[in-house]
C-alpha cells in the first residue's frame, strides 16, 4: 500500500501539469502510454499468439500524427482500413495465425483508440469536460475500494475478480454520483442534471472495464500487465477503467451538444 501511494503522489502532479497545460505535452503523453500500454496488450498475449506487433505500433504513430497535423477524418479512415487490409494480407499470404492478426487489430482499438478519446475531448472542451474521464475512473476505483473493505461481503464476480464485492461496487457508483454531481453544480451548473447520467453511466462503465482487464489477466494467467508504476502494475492495469470511460464522456459530450441544440 505504500508503494502504491507514493506512486500516486508522484504521478497526479504530472497528471494536473499534463492535462491544465494541454496542446504538445497532451499529445506526446498520450501517445507515449498508447505504445506502452499497446507493448503491454501484446506482449501478455505473445505467450499464446503472434501477435504483428510493429503493424500496431506504425499505426499507432500514424494515428497521432494525424491528431498532432489535424487531418481530416478521412485519413483516419483510411489508416484504419489500410491497417485491417495489411493484417488480412498477412494471414492469407504468410505464415501469421488468424487469432494472432485479430489480437493485433483489437489491441489498437482498446488501447490507442480508446485513449485517443482524450485528444478528441480536448479539442471540444479543455477546461470542464477534460477532467470528467479521471474524476469518473478514480472516485469510482477509491470508493470501490474503500467501501468493499470496509462492509464488503458479497462477491460481484468471483470467477473474474475475487476481491470486489457488490458493497464495494455500489459505494463506488454512489460516490462517483455525487462527486459528478457536485463537480457540475461548481463549474458549469447547466450539466447538473446530464452529471447525474453521465456519472450512473460512467461508474457501472468504469467497473466493467476494469472488470475486463482482469479478465484478460485471469485468461493469460498474469498478474499484472507491466511493472512501469510501482504498486499499481502497468498502463493497462492503472488506465483499464479509463479505456472505457474516456470515449464515454466524449460521445456523452457529442449528445450533450445535440440535445441542447435541439433545445435551443
Amino acid at each position: 500500500m505504500k508503494t502504491r501511494v507514493i506512486s500516486a503522489i508522484i504521478a497526479l502532479p504530472v497528471l494536473f501539469f499534463v492535462l491544465l497545460t494541454g496542446g504538445v505535452s497532451l499529445y506526446i503523453s498520450t501517445f507515449v502510454l498508447s505504445i506502452i500500454g499497446l507493448y503491454e496488450f501484446y506482449k501478455a498475449f505473445s505467450k499464446k499468439y503472434q501477435t504483428v506487433k510493429y503493424a500496431g505500433y506504425i499505426v499507432t504513430a500514424a494515428w497521432f500524427l494525424g491528431y498532432f497535423a489535424n487531418f481530416s477524418s478521412d485519413y483516419f479512415t483510411f489508416l484504419i482500413a489500410f491497417f485491417l487490409f495489411f493484417i488480412m494480407a498477412l494471414t492469407v499470404f504468410t505464415k501469421q495465425d488468424i487469432m494472432g492478426s485479430a489480437i493485433t487489430f483489437i489491441g489498437f482499438f482498446y488501447v490507442t483508440f480508446a485513449l485517443s478519446h482524450i485528444i478528441m475531448i480536448s479539442e471540444v472542451d479543455n477546461n470542464f469536460f477534460i477532467w470528467y474521464p479521471f474524476i469518473i475512473a478514480f472516485i469510482t476505483d477509491t470508493f470501490a475500494y474503500l467501501t468493499g473493505k470496509m462492509i464488503g461481503k458479497t462477491p460481484l464476480i468471483p470467477s473474474v475478480s475475487p476481491n470486489k464485492t457488490v458493497e464495494g461496487s455500489i459505494g463506488g457508483i454512489v460516490a462517483c454520483l455525487i462527486f459528478s454531481f457536485a463537480y457540475a453544480r461548481i463549474w458549469n451548473p447547466d450539466f447538473q442534471v446530464f452529471a447525474i447520467f453521465l456519472g450512473l453511466a460512467g461508474s457501472i462503465l468504469s467497473q466493467v472495464g476494469d472488470l475486463i482487464a482482469s479478465k484478460i489477466k485471469r485468461i493469460l494467467d498474469i498478474k499484472d500487465f507491466g511493472k512501469i508504476m510501482p504498486g499499481h502494475g502497468g498502463v493497462l492495469d492503472r488506465f483499464d477503467s479509463l479505456l472505457i470511460t474516456l470515449p464515454l464522456v466524449y460521445y456523452f459530450i457529442v449528445l450533450y451538444g445535440y440535445i441542447r441544440t435541439v433545445l435551443v
